[in-house]
């Protein structure tokens, strides 16, 4: 990576906590959502589709990756910057991160956009089943 200023590392923290604060709130309303259309009482009549079930799990396993992705950016550019930031006692010193401090992040992010890209392709042909033939 190419060398940045100290704050711009401390910029990159208060991103990734914000990201990640922003989809743990997505996630708990998605989670309310589905807690409801699953409740148990008299008026409940929803039955989902077993061809359904595993592109549901593929989506809830690729939000999963996701808060994983940001919950380790989070705490690695945070401990980062807090390391470097005792060190130097300078945020305007410029200071080279290892790429290696990435490859967890880019492997979370790989992983979330294929079980999302599954679960739709298993989506469409159940759509395709149900309403084309």
């Amino acid at each position: 990576m190419a060398k940045s200023k100290l704050s711009e590392y401390k910029n990159d923290y208060y991103y990734f906590t914000g990201k990640l604060s922003e989809i743990n709130r997505q996630i708990a309303f998605a989670g309310i959502a589905l807690i409801w259309i699953f409740k148990n009482g008299e008026n409940s009549n929803l039955k989902i589709e077993n061809e359904l079930i595993l592109p549901a799990i593929l989506i809830v396993l690729s939000l999963a990756f996701d808060i994983f992705q940001y919950i380790y950016q989070s705490i690695t550019w945070s401990i980062f910057y807090t390391y470097y930031n005792r060190k130097n006692k300078s945020e305007e010193k410029k200071i080279k991160s290892p790429e290696y401090l990435n490859y967890p992040s880019w492997l979370f992010f790989i992983v979330k956009v294929i079980l999302v890209l599954l679960a739709y392709w298993k989506i469409l042909f159940f759509l395709i089943d149900k309403f084309l033939k």
